[in-house]
């Protein structure tokens, strides 16, 4: 119950100020989990507690709830009743028989139960699966409920389409409903059983976050092993049957019929169920919608938890699912829909020959009007219904299905592929689609790179042995640095195009040297470049991933012109949206975050941040490249702890997909974020990683991974300036030999800190107002707004109080005008922490730094994310720990360690 400890609080909160409390959620959203955790914290309390609960057998036994409340009921309670009471408590609970007491004898019974057991304690009265209870016990326990507010605490796990709060609790009852699992909350609950990320992503969609269905799919994963890679393709239904079967068991046999054809219609329309589904499809889908397994929207059935379709699916039986498919052929509007269902309704063996190119043709017409994820699966059905005569169709399925990002269809094809007697060309056709299919986890396909090499040089076909030397070229140098294999590859896959006469492929090939001779810091990367991007050198109509203008602006970027690479982005929008797939929108998208961030565009990047998490896990896409832009984007403009879980969520996925450059990446994020929070020791020791990780990876060039001012800053905060000296010395003739302007602004105001430590103020302030000019002249106001807590921090260090309170002023100007974080809080411009702050936590220092610098208590709690309650509380500890009993006293303090630092 990690994950629901926010929503536990406040149950427990409401129930001790008002007194009854209705958790209301669908099936699977974990109300009784809540119910559990709550009583655990009732009772740890020291308060009684009674469940009541009810099962479907339950439904027909008059006043079933009630035994569980008279059995808890303490004998000095029942003893204060009358013995007309204590007769009907004994009927209830079959000590006793005889004819059944009247209504109204039952509902003062029990309302009397629990008035005199509310005089001697404040119990707790937690009722669940109250839709099992049968009206006589809703009448009763509801006549009670209503009369006994404020003695005894009541809480409810009810669904929507239960009995009302109303009428199980009485008016005013605080209604609270349970949300989905967000998908860090599913990430953890998988991380706990050791599910890699990116499956957890998988697992989060296909469950739409229903906590029941994210814990039983990741533990049913867990139980059946953990795969080998994050590239896992196992359908996730069979590890939800169990919860499927219980929720399925609930609706009327009516209600499943209609349900089936909901999820198998290839057009999921409400029309197109009424059609198939008769006169009963209305009351149907509007049963299942109030279970909380269907939602109409737009005039479509949409399944909130996708697996939940591939249950209904499971659970139907072959027979079924083949006489559905039937009926839907007759119902479907369109040919494609009408073919798909007319093959999918035939076992393999009994085929009819024209059913196999009808299912062909409508995946070609799919192909035409963009839709390749529906391609993809027109051209498996057709593939499999084939048999092995047709490895042609299983070949144009593994790329449909790689333009749709799709690796689990790219993957199915492939290995049915393997079952056929497809040529080698075929087959390296199919390996290049699952490749790239699987994005940046194409890490963890390297075997099947070799493999197409292999294949498509037996094909004897140039093209294809220059797509897969790219590949190989792309792992050689984003995973594991090595960068004179990566530099061969990318050579031997331009010899390879020029042969073929392909010049996008030539393209493609000659921006990737480029790219490895920039990393190499090799000057010629600029001529290698300037040839690949020459007007026409990719062909007349290039795909995206070879648009010229792709390439111009990952290097605008490097090169510090976001207002152009801003532009190439805008430029490409209507270009990835009109013949790009999904990765080329995740690609787009994770630019713009990079750009709005750079430029101190804070609610623009996270938006962009969102739409590119939402889309990476839709697709079953690498998170870790998503989680690294959702950390820049966080770090540009929301929280700073939220920053530091991003990337370390990005850090972990990118590990476990053997990607070592997105892990470098989030790795410096994760220590820069440290830095502004004041944890040393934590950044230091990330960005040391990140030190590690960049000669690994043979990075030369220090615009990559902008870390080497950082480290040198964390150096110097943990007391070692010389070695942030020597650091930025070597990464300043890196940088000026390639011309990194704003990494040499970084690295300006790195030094500046390295010098007040040895007392060079002069020199300091020098460096920090090149800085600031560069940095002005690039557009960086985030990076500005560090420049001047630095040089608040010099002039802090030369007693000059009053223009350090005006520089931070100013920076946190810059702050509030980009709307980023105020990193100004994290007083990360100080080198370790002074020695009036001994004995505080890291929280407490940080609040006490900011008192001494004149803040308010509300300015204080909008700078650390939390309540003015909090800060006060935080303070009222702060004076005991430090002997000061007022906010004036503490300055004082603070004024006397910056006179004589050294005492």
């Amino acid at each position: 119950m990690t994950e629901r400890r926010p929503l536990v609080e406040q149950v427990c909160g409401e129930l001790r100020q008002g007194g009854a409390v209705a958790v209301v959620g669908p099936t699977g959203f974990g109300k009784s989990a809540v119910l559990d955790a709550v009583c655990t914290q009732w009772q740890a309390a020291g308060d009684p507690v009674v469940r009541l609960s009810s099962a479907p057998a339950d439904a027909d036994v008059a006043y079933a709830p009630l035994v569980d409340l008279f059995t808890a009921c303490p004998a000095e309670v029942s003893g204060e009743l009358s013995d007309h009471q204590r007769r009907a408590i004994d009927w209830v609970l079959r000590r006793v028989t005889g004819p059944e007491p009247d209504t109204t004898t039952l509902r003062v019974t029990v309302l009397s139960c629990l008035q005199t057991w509310g005089r001697r304690a404040r119990p707790l009265l937690a009722v669940d699966e109250v839709h099992w209870w049968g009206p006589a016990s809703l009448d009763v326990f509801g006549f009670a409920a209503r009369r006994i507010r404020g003695s005894v605490s009541l809480l409810a796990a009810l669904r929507p389409d239960g009995p009302s709060p109303h009428d199980v609790l009485g008016g005013g009852a605080v209604e609270i409903g349970i949300p989905t699992l967000g998908p860090e909350e599913s990430a953890a609950v998988a991380r706990s059983l050791g599910i890699p990320l990116r499956t957890a992503g998988r697992i989060h969609t296909a469950a739409g976050g229903n906590p029941r269905l994210v814990s039983d799919i990741a533990a049913g994963l867990a139980r059946a092993g953990t795969p080998a890679t994050a590239l896992d393709t196992r359908p996730l239904a069979p590890f939800a049957r169990k919860a499927m079967r219980a929720w399925l068991a609930d609706l009327a046999e009516p209600v499943r019929r209609v349900l089936l054809l909901a999820a198998l219609a290839a057009d999921p329309s409400v029309a197109t169920v009424r059609r198939a589904g008769g006169p009963p499809a209305d009351a149907a889908l509007a049963a299942a919608e109030a279970a909380g397994l269907v939602r109409l929207v737009d005039g479509a059935v949409a399944f909130p938890a996708p697996v939940v379709r591939e249950g209904v699916v499971a659970e139907a039986g072959d027979e079924a699912v083949r006489r559905a498919h039937h009926v839907l052929a007759g119902a479907s509007a369109g040919p494609a829909d009408r073919a798909w269902h007319e093959a999918s309704a035939w076992a393999a063996a009994e085929i009819p020959p024209a059913l196999v190119e009808e299912p062909a043709g409508a995946a070609a017409g799919d192909r035409q009007r963009g839709e390749r994820g529906r391609a993809a699966e027109l051209g498996l059905l057709a593939g499999e219904r084939a048999g092995g005569a047709r490895p042609d169709l299983l070949v144009a399925a593994a790329r449909d299905a790689e333009a749709a990002g799709r690796f689990d269809l790219a993957w199915t094809a492939l290995e049915r592929l393997g079952r056929t007697r497809a040529g080698p060309a075929a087959r390296a056709r199919a390996r290049i689609a699952v490749i790239d299919a699987a994005g940046r986890g194409a890490a963890l396909l390297e075997g099947v790179a070799a493999q197409a090499l292999v294949d498509a040089g037996a094909g004897d076909e140039p093209a294809l042995v220059s797509a897969a030397h790219l590949r190989l070229a792309w792992s050689a140098h984003l995973n594991r640095g090595f960068c004179a294999e990566a530099l061969a590859q990318a050579r031997r896959a331009v010899d390879w195009a020029e042969r073929a006469g392909d010049p996008a492929a030539r393209a493609a090939a000659m921006t990737l040297t480029a790219r490895i001779e920039q990393g190499r810091g090799a000057v010629e990367h600029t001529a290698t470049l300037r040839l690949a991007l020459a007007p026409g050198a990719a062909g007349a109509a290039p795909r995206v991933t070879a648009d010229p203008r792709r390439a111009a602006a990952c290097f605008a970027l490097l090169d510090d012109r976001t207002a152009e690479a801003g532009r190439l982005f805008d430029e490409l929008r209507p270009v990835v949206a009109g013949t790009g797939g999904p990765a080329d929108l995740l690609w787009l998208l994770d630019g713009s975050v990079q750009v709005h961030a750079a430029r101190g565009e804070g609610r623009a990047a996270r938006e962009e941040a969102g739409r590119l998490l939402d889309l990476a896990r839709t697709l079953g896409a690498s998170p870790g490249p998503p989680w690294y832009a959702a950390a820049t984007a966080e770090l540009a403009g929301g929280e700073l702890e939220q920053a530091l879980a991003y990337a370390e969520l990005g850090l972990a996925a990118s590990e476990e997909e053997a990607d070592l450059l997105v892990a470098a990446h989030c790795l410096h994020l994760s220590g820069l974020t440290r830095l502004l929070l004041r944890d040393t020791v934590g950044a230091l020791a990330d960005l040391l990683r990140v030190r590690d990780l960049v000669r690994d990876l043979a990075i030369a060039d220090p615009a990559v991974i902008r870390y080497d001012a950082d480290l040198a800053e964390a150096l110097v905060a943990a007391g070692d300036p010389a070695a942030g000296a020597r650091l930025v010395a070597g990464a300043r003739r890196r940088a000026e030999e390639l011309g990194r302007r704003g990494v040499l602004a970084s690295l300006d105001r790195a030094e500046a800190l390295c010098r007040t430590a040895d007392g060079q103020f002069e020199r300091a302030e020098e460096l920090l107002l090149r800085a600031l000019d560069t940095f002005d002249h690039l557009g960086y106001p985030l990076e500005r707004g560090r420049v001047l807590l630095a040089h608040a921090a010099v002039e802090r260090r030369r007693r000059r109080p009053a223009r350090a309170r005006e520089l931070r002023a100013a920076a946190e100007a810059v702050f509030r005008a980009a709307g980023a974080p105020l990193w100004g809080a994290a007083r990360s411009e100080r080198a370790g922490a002074p020695s009036w702050l001994a004995g505080l936590t890291d929280a407490e220092k940080r609040i006490a730094e900011l008192v001494a610098d004149g803040y308010g208590n509300r300015d204080i709690a909008a700078a650390r994310y939390v309540s003015v309650k909090t800060v006060e509380a935080v303070l009222t500890r702060i004076y005991r720990k430090l002997g000061v009993r007022s906010r004036v006293q503490l300055v004082a303090l603070a004024r006397k360690d910056e006179r004589h630092p050294d005492r």
